[in-house]
């Protein structure tokens, strides 16, 4: 799985922020929270939580500050969008994947897990250090593992959708980009406007 990760990744860098920094800005946000919160779009009937909006706007415009420093505030333009779209993007490819019954196993989700670096300790998996770290992010096992698993089956429904294109003269990331493009046109896209000022 892993390896199949890694071969596909340099596809599917438009999703840059779904797969990169989603867990950054769902560490420290309750799942569970969401029934009387303001949402910013909602896609298929799934509500898409201002907060979690905003927690991914001021995510990456930390990250762009570090990484891009004087030149942040240029690479900033139009963000926000950008973010909203990658945040759609992410509903419309779980959409997809109920859809078509794609789902990640329990297995994947304790390979990842065992293989993360930051949970090892002389190359070997440490459950102490496991929850050690999901604790100082304030994050169960639970919730950790339900992103996970979720972040598991995105990326699994991408590879069905790149592995879907047999045209040579059409790259894998415009391939995908349409093929979201036109789920999103046949299923219902609600933007709360207000919410994204």
């Amino acid at each position: 799985m892993i390896k199949m990760l890694r071969k596909n990744a340099k596809y599917f860098y438009f999703l840059f922020f779904i797969v990169i920094i989603t867990f950054v800005f769902y560490f420290g946000w309750d799942i569970t929270r969401t029934k009387n919160q303001e949402f910013i779009a909602e896609v298929a009937g799934q509500k898409i939580p201002a907060e979690r909006f905003w927690r991914a706007y001021e995510d990456a415009r930390r990250i762009y500050r570090e990484v891009f420093k004087e030149k942040a505030s240029e690479m900033e333009s139009g963000l926000k969008e950008r973010i909203l779209e990658e945040l759609i993007n992410e509903e419309i490819l779980l959409y997809i994947a109920e859809k078509y019954e794609i789902k990640a196993t329990e297995r994947e989700l304790q390979e990842i897990i065992i293989n993360d670096p930051r949970f090892m300790r002389n190359g070997v998996f440490q459950k102490e250090i496991y929850f050690q770290i999901l604790k100082l992010n304030r994050i169960t096992p639970a919730q950790y593992e339900a992103l996970l698993k979720r972040q598991i089956t995105i990326t699994k429904t991408l590879h069905v959708i790149a592995g879907a294109n047999s045209q040579n003269e059409i790259s894998k990331e415009d391939f995908i980009k349409s093929y979201l493009r036109a789920i999103m046109a046949n299923i219902s896209v609600k933007i709360n406007k207000e919410a994204l000022s």
